[in-house]
């Protein structure tokens, strides 16, 4: 499981809300929405759009980076 699935999996447990759900609001199939979780489909644009959706972090940037606020692009990661 990827990191980004993790992080997803992780933010609708919070919210209660499935798979299906975060689909319908992203106005995308589910089986878009899986292949872009496992990672075989790579449009950034729609993984920006869970991530800011389900307010997880870029998975890409530094957490500590982001927590100390010593990073510029801090603010591009939240």
């Amino acid at each position: 499981m990827s990191e980004f699935e993790k992080q997803i999996r992780h933010a609708l447990i919070d919210r209660g809300m499935s798979l299906t759900d975060l689909a319908n609001e992203l106005e995308i199939s589910v089986s878009y929405l899986y292949e872009l979780m496992k990672g075989t489909r790579k449009a950034e644009d729609q993984k920006a759009r869970i991530r800011n959706l389900l307010g997880i972090p870029d998975i890409d940037c530094d957490e500590e980076q982001i927590i100390s606020g010593t990073d510029s692009k801090a603010d591009e990661c939240v």
